[in-house]
């Protein structure tokens, strides 16, 4: 397991769980991270304020969240769904989690700029449309060197705390993908980009495993 930045104020506990997570680090190759680093850049015009629920009915609510996103991925949609194949045995046996076969996958390029954030959230409400379910949810991140950002942790809540004041702060760093079950609470904490340049904003890749839904009683 990654170890957390930092730790809520209250420790997790026997009845304070957090939920499985992992980090690979260098997911990608260093040429390829930079190629993607460009290919966001020439394509600012194409990303577009992000919205609050089902991808085709979403809302924008920018109380709830802020940022700019695209599903335009170009030549990098094959990479990364190739990669994510490749990978989901040994995710899977990080996290203790079932396999899951034929899998589908749904990616939105994001960056968030200053004062941008999403408030907490669970990924199952919000994808996958009737006949597929969201049951892994990775985020690869990127972004121009030296970073020129702060903040952009992704928090991870703790179960059974009512209070929400049990977590672990996992840093976006460079060429790392975390991945987390798609029913864990989540939040993205807020970035300051003094400089306000769009190359210079916290790119990420939300990546979403999903899978069939199951019949009743199966």
């Amino acid at each position: 397991m990654p170890q957390p930045t930092r730790q809520g104020n209250e420790a997790p506990t026997a009845s304070h769980i957090l939920p499985p997570h992992t980090v690979l680090r260098d997911f990608l190759a260093a040429d390829e991270v930079e190629e993607l680093l460009e290919y966001a850049v020439a394509n600012e015009s194409t990303f577009a304020p992000t919205g609050v629920g089902r991808a085709k009915q979403a809302a924008f609510k920018p109380q709830i969240r802020v940022s700019l996103g695209t599903r335009e991925l170009g030549p990098f949609e094959p990479v990364l769904t190739d990669k994510l194949r490749a990978s989901l045995p040994e995710l899977t046996a990080r996290l203790r989690t079932e396999t899951v076969d034929d899998p589908k996958f749904e990616l939105q390029l994001v960056a968030h700029g200053d004062g941008a954030f999403y408030r907490r959230h669970i990924d199952t409400r919000t994808g996958g449309g009737r006949d597929l379910i969201r049951v892994l949810s990775g985020v690869y991140y990127f972004h121009a060197r030296p970073k020129a950002f702060t903040g952009g942790a992704l928090r991870l809540y703790a179960l059974g705390d009512p209070d929400w004041r049990a977590f672990a702060d996992i840093a976006p760093d460079h060429n790392s993908l975390l991945v987390f079950p798609s029913w864990a609470p989540h939040e993205v904490m807020s970035v300051s980009c003094p400089s306000k340049r769009f190359a210079d904003s916290r790119f990420a890749i939300n990546c979403w495993i999903r899978r069939p839904r199951l019949a009743p009683g199966a």
